[in-house]
């Protein structure tokens, strides 16, 4: 919130619209922290309803994040090409005051790269597993360029002459900015917005590290060469992995030794993943 204040203030006291979406961002991750405060402490509860734990409502928070993110850049893209287009048919604008923005700028790119690195460790802490902890890294990622990018070419844009020829940045040079660094962080929310929406329907976890790892894990209580394929996907912090089996498996061992199987295995990814769902399943129910 003191970083959303600090933009908006910064946008009231010099009239550059690039602070107005800075503080717009950091605005949208203090209202979704409580959000997503509420669901970490939640989500592996198991109900009637929800018999597997409240996992889903990770990635549906991420999908939301990043919906709402890539809502925010492209209203700031339209609202700053529409700042140009009034520029070409002859409207003038107030001279940006850069005097406050270097100060906002130092402090911003600290607070906000720092955000970024700390989410971002705290994720790999936990395998990556954390689909909040992901949506934020990007988030504040993202606010980081666009403090960098728009403080250093506001405080270029005051030693821009306003009769020179490259005077027209001191009306428009923010919507350029703006413009351009729209273009570039784009691909990150539409990248978090697919990444979830595969996690919500169940498709398979695209990651061939976790997977690799995974099919190492289950071969160390499973023979590998049964294993005729390996599902494996990912809905929020917790995973599905089914091994289907080849025909024959389930006939060469007995009940005891086959449930000795499962939870070695379930141990010992759970100790290593966390929230683990595992299961052996005949490899032509794949198929059917």
């Amino acid at each position: 919130m003191m970083m959303a204040a600090a933009g908006w203030l910064g946008y009231y006291l010099s009239g550059a619209e690039v602070l107005l979406l800075d503080g717009n961002f950091s605005f949208i991750g203090a209202l979704a922290t409580l959000l997503a405060l509420r669901i970490s402490s939640i989500k592996a509860t198991v109900s009637k309803t929800y018999p597997f734990g409240k996992f889903v409502y990770e990635p549906t928070y991420s999908l939301f994040i990043g919906l709402l993110t890539a809502g925010v850049i492209l209203a700031a893209a339209a609202a700053n090409a529409t700042k140009i287009a009034h520029y070409l048919q002859g409207k003038r604008f107030a001279t940006i005051d850069t005097s406050v923005i270097i100060v906002y700028t130092i402090v911003m790119v600290v607070l906000c790269f720092g955000l970024a690195a700390l989410f971002g460790y705290s994720n790999r802490r936990l395998n990556g597993n954390s689909t909040i902890l992901r949506a934020y890294t990007v988030q504040s990622t993202i606010d980081g360029l666009l403090s960098a990018g728009a403080g250093g070419a506001l405080i270029s844009f005051g030693y821009v002459s306003p009769v020179g020829d490259f005077g027209f940045l001191t009306q428009i040079g923010d919507a350029i900015t703006v413009l351009s660094l729209c273009l570039l962080v784009m691909y990150q929310p539409i990248k978090l917005v697919k990444e979830s929406f595969i996690e919500i329907s169940g498709g398979t976890l695209n990651d061939p590290v976790v997977t690799g790892r995974i099919y190492s894990l289950v071969s160390k209580h499973v023979e590998n060469t049964e294993i005729a394929d390996l599902f494996v996907s990912k809905t929020g912090s917790q995973y599905l992995v089914v091994a289907f089996m080849k025909a024959g498996f389930f006939g060469m061992h007995d009940v005891q030794k086959l449930l000795s199987m499962k939870q070695g295995a379930t141990h010992e990814l759970e100790t290593e993943f966390g929230y683990i769902a595992f299961e052996l399943a005949l490899a032509g129910d794949a198929k059917t």
